[in-house]
């Protein structure tokens, strides 16, 4: 227990100085998503079409986790992981509606997005014929 004011100020002020000298000695350790990228693999006609799954690459900080959200109608597979220690990974989008997409790659520590326009697809298994 502290017994006077006088002490308390002291050991409030060495806390306080201690705490400071961690931060600014700390290295800069912000985890980040830096880019989403979206292929169009097989797609004939150009662009995106619907139902047809295309690849996401997501890069940023290793190890930071990421959570896959589309502003339109898609899935993911899978929606949530890890960037690993390369600081990469990949999912597989397929998108349910034409129209804009914005597909966000999120983090804690703030996000990324690519965006796309997607058309009818018509999903033939080895390649999507996109039409327009």
């Amino acid at each position: 227990m502290i017994r006077s004011r006088k002490s308390a100020l002291a050991a409030f002020t060495t806390a306080t100085a201690a705490a400071a000298a961690l931060v600014l000695a700390a290295p800069d350790a912000a985890a980040y998503v830096s880019s989403v990228n979206i292929a169009t693999g097989t797609s004939i006609g150009g662009g995106y079409g619907t139902n047809c799954a295309y690849t996401v690459t997501v890069n940023g900080s290793p190890n930071e986790y990421v959570w896959l959200y589309d502003s339109n109608a898609a899935s993911f597979s899978p929606q949530q992981f890890s960037l690993g220690t390369g600081g990469t990974a990949t999912s597989s989008w397929t998108p349910t509606s034409t129209g804009t997409h914005y597909v966000q790659a999120w983090t804690y520590n703030g996000s990324q997005w690519a965006t796309v326009t997607v058309n009818t697809g018509i999903n033939l298994g080895s390649a999507c014929v996109v039409t327009k």
